[in-house]
């Protein structure tokens, strides 16, 4: 597999879940384990749909261009906050009790793969 085909999945991902959050975030909230009629839980899933949306953009700009070094800050980026919402989510369920969500071995090991091949394109563009 090719950096910018990878840049592209991801990309394409980060759209998938940005799209719901940003558009229908009650849905996303409920789907998450959140309360559909708190506004501030709805606002948090636009911020983070919002943001999902911008990642996947900068993504498929990062697939324009012939700059390596900007292919691999983005490739680092996504490998940071991929690992760091894995992080997040072990430490909320083990130590703030936090109910994990409905696939959320699935969603992690996707997390996973995403960071560290994330790293292995980061590596592979030097």
């Amino acid at each position: 597999m090719k950096t910018n085909t990878f840049i592209l999945i991801v990309s394409a991902y980060s759209l998938l879940l940005g799209l719901p959050a940003t558009f229908a975030p009650a849905f996303s909230a409920a789907y998450f384990g959140g309360d559909p009629n708190n506004n501030y839980e709805l606002s948090s899933m636009n911020f983070i749909g919002a943001y999902q949306i911008a990642i996947g953009f900068m993504g498929y700009i990062t697939t324009k261009s012939s700059d390596n070094s900007f292919k691999r800050g983005w490739l680092l980026a996504i490998a940071f906050l991929t690992f760091f919402a894995l992080i997040t989510y072990i430490y909320n369920i083990n130590v703030r009790n936090m109910l994990p969500h409905k696939t959320l071995y699935f969603d992690c090991t996707i997390w996973f793969i995403i960071g560290t091949v994330s790293l292995y394109f980061w590596n592979k563009e030097k």
